[in-house]
């Protein structure tokens, strides 16, 4: 009689982790829904939702540190920004800072950069990333500057062309811009490897990672990257809509952000332009504390104990890897039973190259207007994807595609919830 396989501690809390979620089973007016959009934006948790409402009732609009409601508030800022540096592992919390959207915030380091770079510079971004860590190098330094900006490609597989990026480097490039996962294709970057090469074709060039795809899906550590800089936002993370923005310490003093004559000249303050929103920081700390929750639940049914935040983070993330890991091979592993002549999975489509990917599936059915796939979904089986360009220069600029469907998943998802849309694309197909 052979022992009994131990439960899996992830699959025995996940009924608890999907109540967490109000919005987990129903839309805003009441109809079920299978939300597969976490890619555009992760279902708010009951945590952050608590924290909006909270500070939005009670909170000081200022901080300061003499008024019991003022000290509050100055409290606040500093505890999320103590969250979020234990979150990506950074040094201290003056390295954060809160901002309308990653694309605000990378506008922002991009302006900021002026007292740093010269004409004579060129920049390299790549056709992977969000528009959002192009746009600004394109605009500001390639239109406004006149430097030469210089795009690394995709391969055939949707993976950065690793080779190409590095041809594009030299002693004169000033910033890198690279992301940890593709928007449009799931694509993972190993930037832990990529970043040291990197650094042997320029030692000066300075290196910015958005990670907005990728900060729900897997732990971020700012330290072992090496990067430069890093951006992500609130909404990725199952908390509200804001970005957050790192920068190494020794680098924040450089830069000269727009700023108002009497706004604080040292960072983090410099960066923030205007008053921050109490309520939307008070959301993403509530956000942060449902990782650490999820983590002393699975460490408490490991039999582990883990003391420090950072560690805490970085113990729920990979686990959250882990999980969904199962959920795109389960994905891809079906999609292989569908016509290949019909239907096109973009990305990695090996089930054995999970680690590769992030659970993000754009696909074409032939001679199927994405819009129409996106109705059918929805009214027939209650399926929400999305469509359109995804903001992916990987659909965009690499594909030349105006528009594709886009099935994204997150660790509150199921198996079954991945047998419920493949079922559905199937009955399409048909």
């Amino acid at each position: 009689m052979s022992e009994e396989s131990p439960v899996d501690p992830f699959l025995e809390i996940h009924p608890n982790i999907r109540k967490r979620f109000p919005q987990i089973e129903h839309d805003r007016d009441g109809n079920r829904r299978t939300y597969l959009n976490s890619g555009a934006g992760t279902l708010m948790v009951d945590s952050a939702i608590q924290g909006l409402a909270e500070a939005a009732q009670s909170a000081n609009p200022q901080p300061g540190h003499i008024d019991p409601s003022e000290v509050a508030t100055e409290e606040l800022h500093w505890r999320v920004r103590q969250s979020v540096t234990d979150f990506i592992h950074g040094n201290r919390p003056e390295e954060i800072s809160f901002h309308q959207s990653t694309t605000h915030a990378l506008f922002n380091l991009a302006y900021s950069l002026r007292g740093m770079l010269t004409n004579l510079n060129n920049l390299v971004v790549t056709d992977l990333d969000h528009m959002a860590n192009i746009s600004p190098w394109e605009d500001v330094w390639g239109f406004g500057f006149g430097c030469e900006i210089r795009r690394a490609k995709v391969d055939e597989e949707g993976r950065l062309d690793v080779d190409h990026l590095l041809s594009l480097i030299d002693q004169t490039t000033g910033v890198v811009a690279v992301t940890m996962a593709s928007n449009g294709f799931g694509s993972v970057v190993p930037l832990d490897e990529v970043i040291p090469l990197i650094r042997t074709k320029s030692y000066t060039a300075l290196i910015c990672v958005d990670a907005v795809h990728h900060a729900l899906h897997g732990s971020i550590d700012v330290q072992k990257m090496d990067c430069d800089f890093l951006a992500f936002s609130g909404y990725k993370i199952f908390g509200p809509m804001l970005g957050v923005f790192w920068g190494k310490g020794s680098l924040l003093h450089r830069l000269q952000p727009y700023r108002v004559e009497t706004n604080k000249s040292e960072a983090p303050h410099k960066f923030e332009q205007g008053t921050l929103n109490n309520a939307t920081l008070a959301s993403l700390e509530g956000a942060l504390a449902y990782l650490l929750w999820l983590s002393d639940e699975l460490a408490r049914r490991v039999g582990r104990k883990i003391q420090s935040a950072r560690n805490k983070f970085e113990f729920a993330m990979d686990r959250i890897a882990d999980y969904e890991g199962k959920l795109s091979r389960s994905v891809l592993e079906c999609f292989q039973r569908f016509d290949a002549d019909r239907f096109r999975c973009f990305g990695i489509n090996d089930p054995e190259r999970i680690g590769e990917r992030d659970p993000t599936f754009s696909f074409e059915i032939s001679g199927k207007d994405p819009g129409e796939i996106k109705r059918y979904l929805w009214e027939v089986h209650g399926l929400q994807i999305a469509d359109g360009n995804h903001y992916s220069a990987a659909i965009y600029r690499h594909l030349n595609r105006e528009s594709l469907c886009r099935a994204s998943f997150a660790h509150y998802d199921t198996l079954e919830a991945v047998k419920r849309f493949v079922e559905a694309v199937e009955d399409f197909l048909i």
